[in-house]
């Protein structure tokens, strides 16, 4: 099943929109009114946007569901996990100091858990924080 978690299973293009019961996740991002047309979207930069980004349960959501498919995705060796979740997220491999700074995280994070999810857990905590770099969030 893939879209998020409020699609049922769609992704954002067909998902239904009710203008009684816009969602709050995507008003934050200048969600165009649907009562209204709109010759060109608003951009913003506010808080707002950070603090979804860092709390949101679809943003979570979808972190752990990238790092179950790196978990998956055949290699066993963590720096290449790594290397290809940056190359997910900015198109490029990771740079020796950003590799070394993601698995000191991930060891952190395991040693922190403590539980037997807990390389699930340091990997969509990475995903997590991925999602928040702002080489993801702005293209240059």
């Amino acid at each position: 099943v893939s879209g998020p978690i409020d699609g049922d299973g769609r992704r954002s293009v067909y998902v239904a929109v009710r203008r009684n019961f816009l969602s709050p996740f995507l008003q934050v991002f200048d969600f165009p009114t649907p009562a209204t047309t709109m010759g060109r979207r608003s951009v913003s930069n506010v808080p707002a946007q950070a603090l979804s980004m860092m709390n949101d349960p679809f943003v979570l959501e979808e972190a752990r569901r990238w790092a179950e498919r790196t978990l998956d995705g055949g290699a066993g060796d963590p720096a290449e996990r790594v290397d290809a979740m940056y190359r997910t997220a900015f198109a490029r491999p990771a740079e020796a100091h950003e590799r070394e700074s993601a698995l000191a995280f991930l060891e952190h994070r395991e040693a922190s858990y403590g539980e037997a999810d807990a390389e699930a857990r340091a990997w969509a905590d990475l995903a997590h924080v991925l999602f928040n770099v702002k080489e993801f969030v702005f293209l240059d």
